[in-house]
């Protein structure tokens, strides 16, 4: 959770070119959290929550990059820096797994933290999440990428824990030197981009990169390349031999480890068919002074390293090559990659790929001797679930060896690619490091490689062309694109950037279309779905509105009689089914949904009878539980003439009442029993419980639904988190729906009304309000109405009611 204090005005800083890009991305790609960064940090012991809170909160006082939000004004990404923010934690608590493996439940809820939403517009873009499964524990940080780079974060873990040990033994948080503002390193970059100081650089690389195409795996899966895909993580122990190697290469060749793993990654590559011209992208730390060593932001760069390797050459003159290149592209890093690639032709930008397709980092001894305060700590799997690429591989030291995790995009490549390249590497490594003369050419590979990525083709290309629209709006769109991009849309549906564009003729596009008074498009928005469709859209009369979809949901046909049900409080017609299974084959049965998404009881009882008149249904019988059986009210309320008899199955009566507003964790905790309870769950399947946030009451809603889907995952039980989020929401409105529903009645229509929880005093307001209903209690509580052995009973109970209520006429 977070407040910004008030106070002194943010100062605005101009982005640097790589947060910039980053920015771009971020808004195009598919899963937003593809540019998250969590340490997943497992500890033998709980930390203590209030001296981790203070030292967080003076991590956040001392370095800027933890105030800094990145927005779009006019043509610009600016860094906005607050003056203060003030912070607090996340807590996860899951008291017994039950028959979860506690190790994958911590694994499930640190993805779903991960994936929680963290927008560049909203400082802090830093979090720490506290999870305790059972009686283990783990700390998560998350950070978004356009502030903080892997080595800031290093350097964060490192302060930080120094902060917790200060404040743990009583002193105060203090450090031996003021940090230096990033504000001072996006300025320097900023006078850079103007003064020339990149000029010699810009042109080697434009002479080094002079028709290069980048080295690309060949792709198991027809997957669309794009950032932000699907994305899995595999981390990989090398193997003691291959370690044995990179030492005796070192002393053949007096290279660091990353430019021997640098250097047998494109021999590899080579073998598998994309020599001898190898281009792979390296993700450099740009730190090359004390104070940028010591810098916490995102000076990461993006460098691409070109090798020639043939089938003569040596292993040890493959890593000589590879130690000679990085130097020469560490004397060159500075030119952010961005400025790089736009200076590049066209045809070797297409070549080269954007995103470049395969990424290396070296992360050093990253991990080693962790710690927060006097505490251990274990460095995990990262959470990711999207791709920044085809794969991206980062490779560190760790207890005397060397590990690597390779994030792969899992709509491309199955994870069995991925191990063929790792085990290839291992074994160029173990070999080559005993036999240095060893020929490139000796070596057989299993990985299978190509030179150069083929233009993107979306998927879905066929739905994408077609014939576009003739409306005003349509013609806007059509006129700006082609004077954008040199050619009309092939289709409706065709990608901006697939067809050329970019983020500065994505500007372009939308300034054009405000021009002459139009009403300016929303470029964020457009930009998660940049086609010429959501653009028309957006100008408000692109498309005609859709019909209102219907509401009416079919269960079952038949001649009997109709019994219409109303789904509970965030419920669906998929809850009756066990009552479905116990009534007469021949009773014809149909149900409401909420996709209309209404406020109150009366919209929704409109709502639903007005889907039932237009399809020409009359039900004999309406009714439902809980929320849905004050629906089901409400809809014979409105009838005028003969109504249908009322089935209401453990429903309270509308009389109103008081909704505390710090009460949404219970209400949270209703509605886990709901879900729970509709999938047929054990009573030990783990429950979460969450704290910390935004909202007063400190609920985090986000993360109590991704905790829940984690839980629910880790019994094999999965359910999508946005599945999850659109029924948390329903159910929260239609709890408020029902606090402040009241109906004095009388209705006068037959009623059955199935008690459970139901109180006396409830029975007795029901009978007020129905005349002379039948009441009968079930001995089950309120969930066990649809969801247990007694759901026979009620359903006999309904069975006789309706032959009572037929013989009545």
């Amino acid at each position: 959770m977070a407040e910004r204090r008030a106070g002194a005005a943010p100062d605005l800083i101009p982005a640097t070119a790589m947060q910039e890009s980053l920015w771009w991305v971020h808004q195009r790609a598919r899963n937003r959290s593809v540019y998250h960064l969590t340490w997943r940090l497992a500890v033998d012991q709980p930390l203590d929550e209030a001296a981790l809170l203070v030292a967080w909160q003076a991590m956040v006082d001392r370095h800027e990059a933890l105030r800094t939000s990145v927005v779009r004004q006019a043509d610009a990404v600016t860094l906005v820096v607050a003056p203060r923010i003030v912070v607090g934690l996340h807590r996860v608590e899951v008291d017994d797994p039950g028959p979860a493996d506690p190790g994958t439940l911590l694994r499930l809820v640190a993805e779903e933290v991960h994936a929680g939403p963290m927008e560049p517009e909203t400082a802090p873009l830093a979090r720490i999440t506290l999870v305790r499964v059972g009686d283990r524990h783990e700390v998560l940080l998350t950070v978004h990428h356009v502030v903080l780079d892997g080595w800031a974060v290093q350097l964060l873990v490192g302060e930080l824990s120094e902060a917790y040990a200060a404040v743990r033994e009583g002193r105060a948080v203090s450090f031996a030197a003021d940090p230096v503002p990033f504000s001072t390193y996006a300025r320097e970059q900023a006078a850079a981009r103007v003064d020339g100081r990149w000029d010699k650089s810009l042109a080697y690389w434009c002479d080094a990169l002079a028709d290069a195409a980048s080295a690309v795996l060949e792709p198991d899966l027809p997957g669309e390349v794009a950032s932000g895909a699907p994305g899995a993580i595999l981390r990989y122990g090398f193997s003691v031999e291959a370690g044995a190697g990179i030492a005796a290469l070192a002393r053949a060749t007096f290279a660091t480890p990353f430019a021997i793993i640098l250097g047998a990654a494109q021999l590899v590559l080579a073998r598998a068919g994309a020599g001898p011209d190898v281009a792979v992208g390296v993700v450099t730390a740009n730190r090359m002074t004390a104070r940028d060593q010591a810098l916490l932001g995102y000076t990461a760069n993006l460098c691409v390293a070109r090798a020639r390797v043939t089938d003569a050459d040596t292993v040890a003159g493959v890593v000589g090559a590879a130690r000679d290149g990085m130097w020469q592209m560490l004397a060159h890093q500075a030119v952010p990659y961005p400025v790089v690639f736009g200076a590049l032709p066209e045809e070797t930008r297409t070549a080269l790929g954007d995103p470049a397709p395969l990424l290396l980092s070296y992360l050093g001894p990253i991990g080693t001797d962790l710690r927060l305060g006097a505490v251990p700590a274990t460095l995990l799997p990262s959470p990711n679930r999207a791709a920044r690429a085809d794969l991206a591989m980062s490779a560190w030291e760790a207890d005397g060896g060397y590990l690597a995790e390779i994030e792969y995009h899992t709509g491309r490549y199955r994870e069995s690619s991925v191990l063929a390249l790792l085990h290839d590497l291992d074994a160029v490594l173990a070999d080559g490091g005993a036999e240095p003369q060893r020929t490139v050419g000796s070596f057989d590979v299993a990985t299978r490689a190509r030179t150069g990525r083929a233009a993107p083709v979306a998927v879905d290309a066929d739905r994408a062309a077609g014939p576009l629209p003739e409306s005003t709006d349509w013609q806007r769109v059509v006129a700006t694109w082609t004077d954008v991009l040199g050619g009309p849309p092939a289709g409706p549906d065709v990608d901006f950037f697939a067809a050329g564009g970019n983020s500065l003729s994505a500007l372009r596009l939308v300034d054009a279309l405000a021009a002459d008074g139009q009403p300016a498009v929303d470029v964020v928005r457009w930009l998660g779905e940049p086609t010429p469709r959501r653009l028309a859209d957006l100008l408000g009369n692109g498309s005609q509105s859709a019909p209102a979809e219907s509401t009416l949901v079919g269960l079952r046909d038949g001649p009997g009689p109709h019994l219409h049900l109303v789904h509970g409080a965030g419920g669906s017609p998929q809850d009756y089914q066990d009552l479905l299974a116990e009534l007469p084959e021949h009773w014809r049965v149909t149900a409401s949904r909420d996709s209309a998404e209404l406020p109150t009881v009366p919209a929704l009882a409109r709502r639903y009878q007005a889907d039932l008149d237009a399809a020409g249904l009359v039900p004999d019988l309406l009714g439902g539980w809980s929320f849905g059986g004050q629906v089901a009210y409400q809809m014979a309320a409105d009838q005028v003439g003969r109504r249908p008899a009322l089935v209401l199955l453990d429903s309270a009566p509308p009389v109103g009442y008081e909704l505390p507003a710090d009460d949404v964790r219970q209400r949270f905790d209703t509605f886990t029993e709901n879900i729970h309870r509709a999938l047929d769950l054990e009573p030990d399947a783990p429950r979460p419980r969450v704290t910390g946030g935004t909202e007063p009451a400190g609920f985090d809603e986000r993360l109590a639904v991704g905790t829940l889907a984690a839980c629910l995952a880790a019994v094999r039980q999965p359910v999508p988190t946005a599945l999850l989020a659109h029924r948390w929401r329903s159910y929260e409105r239609h709890v408020r729906a029902s606090a402040e529903y009241v109906h004095d009645g009388p209705v006068d229509t037959p009623a059955l009304v199935i008690g459970a929880d139901l109180l006396d005093a409830q029975l007795t307001q029901w009978a007020a309000r129905l005349g002379a209903p039948r009441s009968q209690r079930i001995g089950t509580d309120h969930f066990g109405v649809l969801h247990s052995a007694a759901v026979a009973l009620v359903a006999a109970a309904v069975i006789d009611f309706a032959r009572v209520a037929a013989a009545r006429g």
